[in-house]
């Protein structure tokens, strides 16, 4: 199988290669070499100490200057761009010649047309050229910047033209070093026009190759035989790709650029693999991702021009090496062959654990979880599946206390995601499902079926890959029963990211916080606009319905139209709330009521030793005083809690205001509860946005996030009679000695299956356990 490399760029091209930056951000480079060599490396976490603190001693103004322009490019390289402005704003300010200024212009201008305002673009643009006078280099860095704004409103053979005209301009250039940094930048925009530009693009590559050969410049040298080995590769030419791939691999001897070394190992890896080496392949890709851990807390995950560094670089490398490893194994004796899918294993797990991270936009909580995890033997009666979704095909790998196991079976992964779509959708509509339950099981789990009959498996621990996320396993169907009838199912995100101690039981049972909002308050007034505004025209449109059947579909896909908010240093914040007016503010108050919620937490009153807040009671400020106290083992949230495709459009709603997940974590490890783990959150109202399979991430990062060891959440909405009756056995069954989470949740799945009620898989499949199954 070939995974193909990113368009454009690959985890971080160089920033002139993206914006061609101005002659005096690199000026700092005299005064500021540690924190440059720190930022070039990819150590921007220490790159930014270092350059705060010569920025915050600096005793002349020139440099104060250059500190504020390297710690702004240092922003912008880890995608904290909200912080880069000030620092811009005061270089371009403050600096002490006209040079200077336009250099800082340009950077000003670069930043602008990032956040998407190209008006602010074009004036920093317009100074910088005003202000350079004769300087040639500043000049063809505005202009190429100005082509890149401009380039969406031009046809290719114009844009090309346009570059042409630079290309020439730039041979005037007296800076072989500023030439081979424009070079790069016109190179990836003349890449970028296709077919009609790859000539000039090779131009711009080569010449980049040729003028950082000499000492001094090795970041730059890498950079343009990184480009122009991928030039070749693209066009097939894999011997030449491959020659420059090792050239680039030799100058890398003895430098600390990991970023860089990421993508050219992963090229290294794919080339070897197409020439059938597959021994060396392992090795490259292997490579690439050691490069990966060696940095993987200064990566940035945050998204760019769409695109997050996790989907498009990081996921292929380390999906790349697992394929080759299981595809390789099956020669091999069986000693070999085990220790050979435990190392898919591991890389699967390293996989996801930066998915989750990409997901949160938040590294401490998943090196937390990872750094705090206790683990005993797999039980002899448990199982964990990973299946793994390739293009051509579904890969099971099976581990038990015995050993490792793989089944592998051709599918394409655009019908095993429409089977999964057909089958949710079926679901959620209350319409015949079994077709797509049976199709799913064959392919699912009957592969695995004899090995864990044989075993004696009773519970089956499942860590989704994709779309699977998205898919209840409990409801496949093997033509007789559910697989929930065989085996109790749990989910982790990742095994290396789950406390697998054994539960305590403690006589009593747990203490528990029951919150719950049957009636909305004030909260209406926080959530996002485009959430809002897509209630309202729903229940305008669906008048004969349920106002709350209205409000749950449509949470569930408006989710996916909330904007991320453009920073991560803003955690805790949702984009800019609706402000409604007073017929309205009822108007969702109505939609959003949950009616069912006050006989939900009257049951469990009874079932566990509780302390209660509900509606009014259920305020952010009593929530989090609550849990502060370190008091709950359990904390139950009965309200609506919605997840999107990241954390930032993930929360859960208390009367007066909504709860982010940065919220949760911030309250369940403050005060007494920094120490301990939560047993159990369980948020009864939530679900997951229509179609995204990453929304279901949220649960995992909610429980994260929380430090609890699982947490219990649904897929869907349900019926509130359905979940009230769910919860209640859920909590009779957990207090059983003997019973894990897993089989308490089995065995209330199976009563509501029982029921004449709530027979169909649209009442009991969506409840899912996620983390700790113990």
């Amino acid at each position: 199988m070939k995974f193909a490399p990113p368009a454009m760029r690959m985890l971080k091209l160089g920033l002139f290669a993206l914006y061609a930056i101005s002659p005096a951000a690199f000026a700092s480079e005299r005064t500021l070499e540690q924190g440059l060599r720190d930022c070039a490396s990819g150590n921007y976490n220490q790159a930014l100490s270092i350059l705060q603190t010569a920025y915050a001693k600096a005793e002349k103004n020139s440099d104060k200057v250059k500190a504020a322009s390297a710690l702004a490019q240092t922003f912008i390289q880890t995608h904290q761009t909200v912080k880069a402005e000030p620092y811009l704003s005061f270089a371009f300010e403050n600096a002490e010649n006209k040079l200077d200024k336009a250099g800082y212009a340009v950077d000003f201008g670069n930043w602008q047309q990032q956040q998407g305002h190209a008006g602010q673009a074009r004036y920093y643009y317009d100074a910088a050229l005003k202000l350079a006078g004769n300087d040639a280099a500043i000049a063809i860095s505005a202009e190429l910047n100005q082509h890149k704004l401009d380039a969406k409103k031009q046809a290719p053979v114009d844009q090309l033209k346009n570059l042409q005209t630079l290309w020439q301009r730039l041979q005037q250039v007296g800076d072989s070093v500023q030439v081979a940094r424009y070079s790069l930048n016109l190179g990836v925009q003349a890449k970028s026009l296709g077919a009609v530009g790859q000539a000039l693009a090779f131009q711009a590559f080569e010449q980049a190759r040729v003028l950082t050969t000499k000492p001094g410049q090795p970041r730059l040298q890498l950079e343009a035989l990184d480009q122009l080995a991928q030039m070749y590769e693209d066009a097939r030419r894999f011997d030449e790709a491959l020659a420059l791939t090792d050239q680039a691999l030799l100058a890398a001897q003895g430098q600390e650029v990991h970023d860089l070394l990421i993508n050219i190992e992963w090229r290294h890896g794919r080339i070897l693999r197409i020439q059938a080496k597959a021994a060396e392949a392992i090795a490259a890709y292997q490579r690439a991702v050691e490069h990966i851990e060696a940095i993987r807390t200064d990566i940035p995950v945050e998204y760019q021009d769409g695109r997050s560094s996790f989907r498009e670089t990081l996921e292929p490398v380390y999906l790349g090496l697992a394929d080759l490893l299981l595809q390789t194994s099956d020669p091999l004796d069986d000693e070999r062959k085990n220790a050979q899918l435990r190392r898919a294993r591991d890389v699967l797990e390293l996989l996801k654990q930066t998915e989750l991270q990409d997901y949160l936009g938040d590294r401490c909580a998943v090196d937390t979880a990872r750094a705090n995890r206790k683990s005993t033997m797999l039980a002899s009666d448990t199982a964990i599946l990973y299946p793994i979704v390739l293009p051509d095909r579904l890969e099971l790998l099976l581990e038990t206390g015995k050993g490792m196991y793989r089944h592998s079976l051709p599918m394409s992964a655009n019908k095993l995601r429409a089977d999964v779509i057909d089958f949710g959708n079926n679901l959620k509509d209350n319409l015949s499902f079994q077709p797509q339950a049976k199709r799913l099981y064959l392919a699912l789990l009957t592969p695995v079926d004899a090995e864990l009959t044989q075993q004696g498996i009773r519970t089956l621990v499942i860590v989704p890959d994709g779309v699977l996320r998205l898919l209840p396993f409990a409801a496949l169907h093997d033509g007789q029963r559910f697989a929930i009838e065989k085996y109790a199912i749990a989910v982790v995100p990742a095994l290396s990211l789950t406390n697998t101690n054994a539960r305590v039981h403690q006589k009593g049972g747990f203490k528990t916080l029951l919150a719950g909002m049957s009636e909305p308050g004030t909260v209406v007034d926080k959530l996002p606009n485009a959430m809002v505004e897509q209630l309202l025209n729903a229940n305008q449109q669906s008048a004969a319905m349920n106002g709350r059947q209205v409000a749950r579909a449509v949470l569930t896909r408006s989710l996916r139209n909330i904007p991320k908010p453009a920073d991560t240093s803003m955690t805790g914040k949702l984009p800019q709330p609706y402000v409604s007016k007073p017929e309205q503010h009822q108007q969702l108050q109505q939609m959003l009521a949950l009616a069912g919620v006050d006989e939900e937490i009257r049951t469990l009153e009874k079932l566990t030793i509780s302390q209660t807040l509900l509606n009014a009671g259920f305020t952010v400020a009593a929530f989090s005083q609550k849990v502060k106290t370190g008091d709950y083992q359990i904390v139950h949230i009965a309200s609506h809690g919605v997840f999107g495709g990241t954390a930032d459009t993930s929360f859960v709603m208390a009367h007066d205001d909504v709860i982010t997940m940065d919220n949760l974590q911030l309250f369940l490890r403050a005060g007494n509860m920094k120490s301990q783990e939560l047993e159990l959150l369980t948020l009864s109202a939530c679900e997951t946005a229509e179609g995204d399979d990453r929304a279901p991430l949220g649960l995992s990062g909610a429980a994260l996030k929380a430090r609890a060891r699982s947490a219990l959440g649904s897929l869907w909405p349900v019926s509130d009679d359905a979940a009230t009756l769910l919860m209640g056995q859920f909590y009779r069954s957990l207090a059983e000695p003997l019973t894990s989470k897993a089989q308490a949740l089995q065995k209330a799945q199976l009563k509501l299956m029982k029921n004449n009620n709530f027979n169909h898989p649209f009442y009991w499949a969506p409840f899912i356990m996620v983390g700790s199954w113990l």
